[in-house]
């Protein structure tokens, strides 16, 4: 066994020049390897570019690039309506903006409301036109925010009227009206 007795443990060992000095340099080498890896790799970085945008400058001079003469050829221009609605049963609690387009054989129906919470109820919303009726489709939505997007071939750019009513069973028959509009 070891007589530690005589040991002298109040010394410290201290690191030789050249240690210091090659540890010193690995971190040196280590750090830039990363700063190098960082800035070429991009580690999930939310935006993924440094490309900042900005305004292109005042006064530029338009050229015509060869061959998009005849770009819109084959385009179809759509009509866009907006419709104006009356509140005929909350007096004037009840509102809605509705804006359809159409042409090309597409029709694109979009219907934002502010209605009363309809509890246990639906809203529903018809076009009418030329003596008919035509069930669109229940809105979706809850509390006071009631919505409907259609999509679909052009079978109603000819239906110049649009209602919301308020249904207590879903069937092909219109009920209380809450809004009635024209495009």
């Amino acid at each position: 066994m070891r007589d530690l007795a005589n040991q002298n443990f109040s010394e410290k060992k201290s690191l030789s020049k050249s240690r210091l000095l090659r540890i010193l340099l690995i971190i040196l080498v280590l750090a830039g390897v990363f700063y190098i890896a960082k800035s070429k790799i991009n580690f999930g970085a939310a935006g993924g570019s440094s490309t900042a945008l900005s305004e292109a400058p005042r006064n530029l001079t338009p050229i015509v690039a060869d061959g998009t003469e005849d770009i819109a050829e084959g385009a179809v221009d759509l009509v866009t309506q907006k419709a104006s609605f009356e509140d005929v049963k909350f007096g004037g609690e009840a509102k809605a903006t509705a804006t359809r387009s159409f042409g090309g054989g597409t029709y694109i129906l979009s219907v934002d409301a502010t209605l009363p919470d309809p509890k246990n109820t639906y809203y529903e919303v018809w076009l009418v036109g030329g003596g008919s009726v035509i069930p669109i489709d229940f809105m979706s939505g809850s509390k006071t925010f009631w919505h409907l997007s259609l999509r679909s071939s052009d079978k109603y750019s000819k239906y110049s009227g649009i209602w919301i009513t308020l249904e207590r069973t879903k069937d092909e028959l219109p009920e209380e009206h809450v809004l009635e509009g024209t495009f």
